[in-house]
């Protein structure tokens, strides 16, 4: 389903976004206050002969996405070669999954990054793929943690104590997924059109 000029134009600048999040907008607003754009990350892009946009497929409530398009989108500030809209996955489940294989269908967060004449030229999935060891680390690490106070919920207090470990660990993270996701785009710029998109970010093994 290819994403047309109009529908980018119709979905949220980042600004637009971040006003109206419900779930998780502290964690979310503290990655992106937190994050430092390495300067050759900023370079690439502002160096970039044409401008590019940058579809970005969010959900709140999902981790990656906390820790991620906060990320993106502080680069995206950074620089006037990346022209952003931002698109509630939720309600354009549909359209998102048209950038993904079927057997990762409902995986987000999704960044499509397309050329003027809306041609992608690269996907960005979930999160940096370097990170995915450090994140089951984390996962890890709360579950070894003690549970719930009496009167507390076990799963909303892991839940909490992941988000404060993003937040924390926010600047570290945010140069890998930025460094992953520069190089996507090179990939994908180097690519002949006919062979676009380059992909990045998670990988999951297809089914058998």
């Amino acid at each position: 389903m290819p994403l047309s000029k109009a529908k980018f134009s119709r979905g949220m600048t980042p600004l637009q976004y971040m006003d109206q999040i419900k779930v998780n907008k502290q964690p979310f607003l503290d990655i992106y206050r937190s994050v430092e754009v390495p300067a050759e990350d900023v370079a690439y892009f502002d160096n970039l002969a044409q401008p590019l946009r940058l579809a970005v497929f969010n959900a709140e409530w999902c981790g990656d996405a906390v820790s991620t398009t906060p990320t993106i989108l502080r680069l995206a500030e950074s620089t006037n070669k990346l022209e952003v809209r931002v698109f509630d996955r939720d309600k354009e489940l549909r359209l998102t999954d048209s950038f993904l294989p079927d057997y990762r269908a409902g995986t987000v967060p999704v960044f499509v990054v397309l050329d003027g004449a809306m041609k992608e030229v690269a996907r960005f999935i979930e999160t940096a793929k370097t990170l995915v060891p450090q994140i089951d680390a984390m996962d890890e690490m709360i579950a070894r943690e003690a549970g719930a106070a009496p009167g507390e919920d076990a799963r909303t207090v892991a839940r909490g104590k992941r988000m404060a470990f993003r937040v924390a660990h926010a600047k570290e993270w945010g140069r890998v997924i930025l460094g992953e996701f520069r190089q996507v785009v090179a990939q994908g710029l180097a690519l002949p059109p006919g062979e676009r998109p380059a992909v990045g970010g998670t990988e999951w093994p297809p089914p058998d």
